[in-house]
C-alpha cells in the first residue's frame, strides 16, 4: 500500500531532510515519563489518505508540558485535517523536531477507522488496519502469559486475555492486555475505538493497543455470541451484473482430448479412442458463471447456484413484463444483466452464497458503471 509522506511545495519550508504528514490526528496518548531517565514523551496517531495510520513521537525534557500537545488536542477536537511539518523519519518511524508545527489543512478524505463498522464488514479490511466497533462482551477467557521480544537482547513477560465480542452480524476474538483487563465486564456492551485487525491463516481477530479506548453503551440485545469461522471467509460488496452464462460442463476424453462421444444412461464412450467412463454429477452442474463489476470499478468472476438465480429471477419485475421471457431457465439469464445487486461470496473458492437485487426500478441506462 502506497503511503504519501511529503507535503505540497508550499508547505516545504523546512530542511530537505525533514518531511511532513497530511492527515487527521485521530488519537493522542498521555504524556508519560521515560523508563530510562527523568525525561518525558508522548505519541499520537495520524490517519493518512490511503487509510493507513502512522505513529508520531514527541520527546520532551524533564518538564511534562508542550505547546504542540495542546495544538494537537485542538486539531482532534475540530475534526479538520492537518499538515504536521518538520518531522524526522527513520525506517518508517516519525518523530517531532523543535520546529514541528501543526497547520489546519483541507483534505479530500475522512478517516474510516473511527467510524463504527459491523463485525461482518471487517472481512474486506486489510491486515493491521484499525477499526471501531460496537459490541457486547460474550465471553472472557483466562489470562495467559506470553513473551514479547522488545529488541534483539530483551524479552519481557506480559499477560493477555482472549475475549469473545459479538454484534448482530457475527462474533470475533479480541485480545486484551493486562492494563486493559479492568476496562470491560462480561455481558456489557461497549463502543471500542481503534482496534487493530489481525489476520492469521485467513482468520480475522481483533487486537487492543495502547490507543484503544472503551466507552460503555446501552445494551446490545440481538447479538451473535459464538464465533463462526465462515465470517472470516466471506466478503460482501455491491455492484452490477455485466455477464452471466452456464458453465461449460461438457465432457472431454482423457485418452485423446476429443468430445466425440456416445452416451447412454450411465456411461459415456469416446467414438475415437474407445475410452469409456461413468457419468458423474459434480457440484459444477448446479452453478452458473457470473461477472459482477463493483462500484469501485473492480470485477469479480464468480459462480452462483442456479437456485439463487431462480429466486433473483422470480423477484424481478422485468421477468413478468419482458417480451423475451422464456420457460427455459438459461434463456432468461440475459434478463438480469445490468441489475444492481448486493452479494456475498467465499473468497477462497469464488462461490456466491447471497445475492439480492438493489435499485431494481432504476432504468438500466442509469445504472451503468463508469468504465
Amino acid at each position: 500500500m502506497k503511503r504519501t509522506t511529503t507535503c505540497d511545495v508550499a508547505d516545504t519550508s523546512a530542511s530537505a531532510s525533514l518531511t511532513c504528514l497530511n492527515g487527521y490526528v485521530i488519537h493522542i496518548n498521555k504524556i508519560a515519563k521515560n523508563s530510562s531517565n527523568e525525561n518525558h514523551h508522548y505519541s499520537f496517531l495520524v490517519c493518512l489518505e490511503d487509510q493507513s495510520t502512522v505513529r508520531v513521537v514527541k520527546y520532551l525534557g524533564k518538564a511534562p508540558s508542550c505547546c504542540l500537545y495542546q495544538q494537537l488536542k485542538e486539531s482532534l477536537k475540530s475534526g479538520n485535517g492537518a499538515s504536521i511539518t518538520s518531522l524526522r523519519e527513520q525506517n518508517g518511524q516519525f518523530a517531532c523536531t523543535a520546529s514541528t508545527k501543526i497547520l489546519e489543512k483541507k483534505l479530500e478524505f475522512r478517516p474510516e477507522c473511527i467510524k463504527t463498522v459491523s463485525l461482518s464488514n471487517l472481512r474486506g479490511c486489510h491486515k493491521a488496519q484499525m477499526c471501531t466497533v460496537e459490541v457486547k462482551v460474550c465471553e472472557i477467557r483466562d489470562a495467559v502469559q506470553v513473551a514479547i521480544e522488545q529488541n534483539e537482547f530483551k524479552r519481557i513477560q506480559k499477560l493477555k486475555k482472549s475475549v469473545v465480542v459479538g454484534d448482530s452480524t457475527g462474533a470475533l476474538e479480541l485480545t486484551l492486555w493486562e492494563n486493559q483487563f479492568d476496562q470491560i465486564t462480561l455481558g456489557t456492551s461497549y463502543h471500542i475505538r481503534l482496534l487493530k485487525i489481525r489476520m492469521f491463516n485467513d482468520q480475522i481477530s481483533l487486537n487492543a493497543t495502547s490507543d484503544t479506548s472503551f466507552i460503555k453503551i446501552d445494551d446490545l440485545r440481538e447479538v451473535i455470541e459464538q464465533i463462526d469461522n465462515n465470517l472470516n471467509s466471506y466478503k460482501s460488496d455491491k455492484g452490477q451484473i455485466v455477464f452471466v452464462e452456464p458453465l461449460d460442463n461438457q465432457y472431454k476424453c482423457q485418452g485423446c482430448g476429443d468430445t466425440n462421444f456416445s452416451e447412454n444412461e450411465n456411461t459415456i464412450s469416446c467414438n475415437d479412442c474407445r475410452s469409456r467412463f461413468l457419468k458423474q454429477d459434480t457440484i459444477q452442474d448446479d452453478f452458473i458463471k457470473i461477472k459482477i463489476a463493483t462500484y469501485a470499478n473492480e470485477e469479480y468472476n464468480l459462480k452462483v447456484n442456479k437456485s439463487l438465480l431462480s429466486v433473483l429471477l422470480n423477484n424481478s419485475t422485468l421477468l413478468g413484463t419482458t417480451d423475451t421471457q422464456s420457460n427455459n431457465f438459461e434463456e432468461n439469464l440475459e434478463i438480469i444483466i445490468g441489475f444492481n445487486v448486493e452479494f456475498a461470496y467465499d473468497y477462497h473458492i469464488g462461490y456466491i452464497n447471497a445475492l439480492e437485487i438493489i435499485n431494481q426500478n432504476q432504468p438500466k441506462e442509469e445504472n451503468q458503471l463508469s468504465a
